[in-house]
Formats: structure tokens, C-alpha cells, sequence
């Protein structure tokens, strides 16, 4: 006799202020099946996953429908089933970047048993020794004192994926979570995904990667526009992609970056001294942007960054690369003055021209995932571009007719016009970032620092970046680039640091044999 499936949607559809996000969609999800949800930014995907874990309601009208099955008999409320679905998303790892506690890695794991953002009651001795012994199999014991604000993205996002699977769900949903993880990290993860779904734990997630797809996936579900473009068995869909003459995605292994991925760059070219905005117009190309001397970072007491000596000069563009934990992130914050370095170190900016924190802010762009998360007020797309001006979350003053120009000139160089009245609370991840990257261009900055650029874009999204990143190299501004994935290097870089532990151990020209080399280690070891 056939189960009836677990989920079922009928021709339901979902309106988030006041635009259809979903539009009369008819899916199941049968016992037994995994799934996986492409499509691209803005299709609907994180709101299809919010819908089916009932973060979200259906809207009100007599045509659609939800149905769980997931505790027996049928219901159309998804209240009591929390206990048996977990999620993981972008928006869950920014809730905790806001969070105004302190947590730590362990707590927030402890707490995946009762679904809450606090720990509120004890737990008994078989659940400390499940989350201690979990935390262990995904690799972040180590983390389990740790603030889970000071993580870097990839820590967190592992914390996270703990926290899921340590209640053991039915059915685990899974948003992008992949992002921000380093090759070897990645491998580890989907190793484990795939462990429990063969052990009954059914997965859902989205992707946009190819090598992101485990064997147990059996069926595709692909959006467009709020509607489902198509639907059928990881077979099928195989077979569809091939007569299109598309890479059969389905049917490869764990993807990872190779260094034959990396670009075999020239010597990238100065802003002309006759850019008609240049903050850099007197920078000649073998000034020195930054420059640091034994340069350590505490944070919580513990050294993050361990005495650094680095140089950037000003005809240069930069990957900087390691894994989890090594420092990237820090480093970048550490360049831009948000962090500083301990006594006995130094940090020099564009030759100490700048005297002030704010004046080296004008001249640089920074885009981060842990900035990125700030923005969950109600705002315009116009109105996030135009914060640049002011260095603020949401503008603090009117922009000039002026400002509004430049504002203008961004939104069309990178296509932006669908996003000019959308509030940044209704714009996929993708979405959000393609608006901070002309934020962070309003002032023309001299250096554009990008921290995991194109985690949560579609492969569109992913080419137009790209191209985007070219330009504003050919423009003159320089770029600092952190990834984990080789493949998404702009051409335009020169060099590449490899941060490991806190500790530089490479840092040189990717022309550089013994810097390929480097870079080869850390991508291609999985163990």
C-alpha cells in the first residue's frame, strides 16, 4: 500500500508585501524521497522551504492548500511539527549574528532539541553526550566555548547544521548550506548529509552548485518566477539536461576547486590619473595601499591572527584564501579598521595618508556576509546603494541630488532596476548582494575589500558579478577577494595570501610556482 506523501501543496501561492512570491504551486513530497531546489535568485526557493516548515502561511484564498501527513493523520496546521523538521538558511545564521547574548557554539547546538533560540530548560545526560558527540563528527568540537558571534561563516554555518541534525528530524531542510565552507569542509559535509538521509532522515535543500548534489538525491524540483518550472526524478532530469546540452549535474560526484581553476593573470593596470572620480587619481601604481608589521588579533582573548607582515601595493589585486578558522575574515576586518592590531604591530593604509577611520573609509568598499545580515530593516533598494554615503545601516540623512545621481549610474551599470523599490527584507541573498556591491561603489572607493562574493548567487548572477569585478579592476579600483571555491576568481587577480591557523603561509604573484603550489594543498586536501 502506497504512504500518503508526508507534505502536499495544491495550488497554493504566498504574497509577501504585497508581490506574489509563490504562485499556485502543486508539489509532494513522497516517504522516502530527497530533493533538491534549484532556481534562480528570486524563484522562490527560500520562501517555498519557509512554506513547507510553516514559517509561513499559504495565502488565504479557497484554492490552495497544505497538507502534513508527518504526524499521522492529516492536517493543514503545521503547529507540533517543528519537532520533527529542521532548517538550516542564511536568514537562521544572520538571526544569530544579531543576537544581543552571548552564545556559545555548544549552547547553540543544545539547543536544536527544543527548536528555541535559547537554551531555556536542563538537558538530561543522553542529550549532552549526543550534541558533545556530534559537534565532534562535524568537526566543530573545538568551537563548543566559542561565541558563536566571533565564528567565522563556515564555523557558524557547521554550529548550525549541529544544531539541526541533533534532534534527530524526519525531514531536514537545508538553504544554500554549503556557502562559506572550504573545500575540505565541504566534502566532510555532504559526506554527512548523505549518511543521514541513507539512515531515514529525508533532505530537501536548495543548491546552486553542481558538485552540491549527493547520491541520495532522487528527485528535482526547479523554480522560476514563483511558479515550478519543472518537476520529476534526478533520471529524468539527468536525461532533460543532457537533451538540452547541458552538463548532466546529476550525475556528478562531490565537485571541488582545483588550481587549474585559478587565473593565469598579467600584471593588472593603475587608475588613470584622469578618472573623472578617482579618490586614487594621485596613487601611482607602487604606492603602498597596506602594509602590515607584526600584526596580531585578539579576539576574546584568543590570537586570531598571529604576527603578519604583508604588503599590497597599488598595481596589485588580491585572493586571499584558507579554510575555516584560518583568519580570512578577521584579516579583512583588520585592513578596513574595524579591528586593530595588538601592541608591538602595525597597520599602515594608502601611506598614512588618511588620518582619520573615516577618511580611510571613503576610499575603501567592504561587503561582507556578516554585514550583509545588518540589513533586515524595511528599506528601498535605492535607499541601501545610497547608505554608502554615509557609512550607515539605512540612511541618516537625505541624499543630495548629486548622490541620487551616482545612485542612478550604479543601478544601471549592474542592473538593479527591479530593485530599486524592493525592500531589501523581500530580496533573495543573492539579490541583497548584488545591491550592497554598488553600495559599497558609491564613493568610487580605491580598493573594493568582498568577502565571499558569490556565495547565494545563481550562475547569472554569478557571471554578471564577475564581470562586474573585471570592470572595476579595469576602472582602477584594486580588489581583495576571499573564496572558497577557485573557480569564482575574478581573471583579473595578481596575487594570492594563504592564511592557515592565524599565520600567513604563502603570500606571492599566482604567476608563482611555489604559490600554486600552496594553493594546490588546500584545495585539494580532503582528509
Amino acid at each position: 500500500m502506497k504512504l500518503p506523501p508526508l507534505i502536499q501543496l495544491e495550488n497554493v501561492s504566498v504574497t509577501l508585501s504585497g508581490q506574489r512570491a509563490l504562485d499556485r504551486v502543486s508539489w509532494q513530497l513522497g516517504a522516502g524521497e530527497h530533493w533538491a531546489v534549484l532556481g534562480a535568485n528570486g524563484s522562490g526557493k527560500s520562501t517555498l522551504l519557509k512554506l513547507l516548515r510553516g514559517d509561513l502561511a499559504p495565502d488565504p484564498d479557497r484554492v490552495g492548500r497544505r497538507t502534513y501527513t508527518l504526524a499521522g493523520g492529516a492536517s493543514a496546521s503545521p503547529v507540533g511539527l517543528r519537532e520533527q523538521v529542521a532548517l538550516v538558511s542564511p536568514e537562521l545564521q544572520e538571526r544569530y549574528l544579531q543576537q544581543e547574548w552571548t552564545l556559545t557554539g555548544e549552547r547553540v547546538v543544545q539547543t536544536g532539541f527544543f527548536h528555541t533560540d535559547y537554551l531555556y530548560q536542563r538537558l538530561n545526560a543522553a542529550q549532552k553526550v549526543r550534541a558533545a558527540a556530534l559537534m565532534a563528527e562535524l568537526g566543530v568540537g573545538h568551537l563548543r566555548r566559542r561565541n558563536v558571534q566571533q565564528l567565522s561563516q563556515g564555523e557558524l554555518r557547521r554550529v548550525l547544521v549541529a544544531r539541526a541534525l541533533v534532534s534527530e528530524p524526519r525531514l531536514l531542510i537545508l538553504d544554500e548550506f554549503c556557502d562559506g565552507l572550504d573545500a575540505a569542509m565541504r566534502h566532510q559535509l555532504l559526506a554527512q548529509i548523505e549518511r543521514v538521509a541513507r539512515n531515514g532522515t529525508q533532505v530537501l535543500y536548495t543548491t546552486h552548485r553542481a558538485g552540491e548534489f549527493i547520491p541520495a538525491i532522487s528527485h528535482v524540483l526547479v523554480l522560476a518566477a514563483g511558479a515550478i518550472a519543472w518537476q520529476g526524478t534526478r533520471r529524468e532530469w539527468s536525461n532533460r539536461e543532457s537533451e538540452r546540452g547541458l552538463p548532466a549535474r546529476a550525475s556528478l560526484r562531490l565537485a571541488t576547486s582545483s588550481v587549474s581553476n585559478l587565473p593565469s593573470p598579467s600584471r593588472v593596470q593603475a587608475r588613470r590619473a584622469s578618472s573623472p572620480r578617482s579618490n586614487a587619481a594621485a596613487m601611482p601604481a607602487a604606492a603602498v595601499l597596506f602594509r602590515l608589521r607584526n600584526a596580531s588579533v585578539f579576539l576574546e582573548r584568543k590570537r586570531v591572527l598571529r604576527a603578519l607582515d604583508w604588503q599590497m601595493n597599488g598595481d596589485e589585486n588580491w585572493a586571499i584564501l584558507g579554510r575555516n578558522g584560518a583568519g580570512k575574515s578577521t584579516f579583512l576586518k583588520l585592513l578596513s579598521g574595524d579591528l586593530h592590531p595588538a601592541v608591538g604591530g602595525s597597520v599602515e593604509r594608502f601611506a598614512n595618508q588618511p588620518r582619520t577611520l573615516w577618511q580611510v573609509r571613503r576610499r575603501l568598499g567592504f561587503v561582507a556576509n556578516d554585514f550583509q545580515a545588518s540589513y533586515r530593516e524595511h528599506q528601498s533598494g535605492e535607499d541601501v546603494i545610497a547608505s554608502g554615503f554615509f557609512a550607515s545601516v539605512g540612511l541618516v540623512d537625505r541624499p543630495t541630488p548629486r548622490q541620487r545621481v551616482r545612485v542612478r549610474e550604479l543601478v544601471e551599470r549592474f542592473q538593479l532596476q527591479s530593485f530599486v523599490r524592493q525592500p531589501s527584507t523581500q530580496m533573495s541573498y543573492g539579490q541583497l548582494r548584488r545591491v550592497l556591491l554598488a553600495r559599497a561603489l558609491v564613493h568610487d572607493p580605491e580598493v573594493l575589500i568582498f568577502d565571499e562574493p558569490f556565495d547565494g548567487l545563481d550562475a547569472a548572477s554569478k557571471a554578471a558579478l564577475q564581470s562586474a569585478l573585471e570592470q572595476i579592476s579595469r576602472a582602477g579600483t584594486r580588489l581583495l577577494v576571499v573564496t572558497h571555491h577557485l573557480e569564482d576568481l575574478p581573471h583579473c587577480l595578481s596575487h594570492a595570501l594563504v592564511l592557515d591557523a592565524g599565520r600567513i603561509a604563502c603570500a606571492g604573484p599566482l604567476t608563482d610556482a611555489s604559490t600554486r603550489r600552496e594553493i594546490a594543498a588546500l584545495f585539494s586536501d580532503h582528509r
